[in-house]
């Protein structure tokens, strides 16, 4: 019996699937945003000593426009898997930037808790992600790495305290930002060509 070469890779169907075609069929937009969030890491890297209102100040805004990055993100994958999960992620970096701006010198342990929620939803919402489209790319381990990262730095910041509150704040969101940008940036690379086929 003769089997039809077409038959033998058919797309993926389900969640995991829509996510393969949503990373391929906007992968420009989502390299572009990984690249950024690497900019973002590096610059948060270059000033994690800087004085409290500079810092926070710095790290506010941060948040905001990251937060606003990845709501827009959000709303243009809206269909795809996690959609909720992420427009969380994104509003709550945004609300914390903002209630940063607004106290800087307020509660420096509990902004120190407040980041560290942050951290620990996004490593699990990158693992959720790796396991969403590692079919589409074999790079899909780079976002689950990446979350580990977040998850183990979430802990650290949490145990440390409360001599964390005052140097790691700044120096854990570069490496945050850095770790999901670099992810990002080669999950998007790798799913250019498409989802890869599965053999049947």
């Amino acid at each position: 019996m003769t089997v039809d070469p077409a038959s033998r890779h058919r797309p993926n169907s389900g969640p995991a699937g829509l996510a393969e075609r949503y990373l391929h069929d906007h992968w420009k937009f989502y390299a572009f945003q990984g690249a950024l969030m690497i900019l973002v890491g590096l610059l948060a890297l270059l000033a994690p000593w800087a004085a409290t209102l500079a810092s926070t100040l710095f790290f506010g805004w941060l948040l905001v426009f990251g937060g606003i990055l990845g709501t827009v993100s959000a709303f243009r994958a809206r269909g795809a898997p996690g959609f909720w999960s992420n427009l969380v992620l994104a509003v709550l970096a945004v609300l914390l930037g903002l209630v940063i701006i607004y106290d800087p010198f307020a509660g420096s342990v509990t902004l120190t808790w407040m980041m560290a929620l942050y951290f620990l939803m996004s490593g699990i919402i990158n693992i959720v992600i790796a396991q969403a489209v590692r079919a589409s790319t074999g790079r899909f381990w780079l976002l689950l790495v990446s979350g580990v990262i977040n998850i183990a730095l979430a802990i650290f910041l949490v145990m440390g305290l409360p001599g964390t509150a005052v140097w790691a704040i700044g120096l854990f969101l570069g490496v945050s930002f850095i770790s999901s940008g670099a992810a990002l940036l080669f999950a998007a690379l790798g799913s250019r060509n498409g989802p890869t086929g599965r053999t049947i």
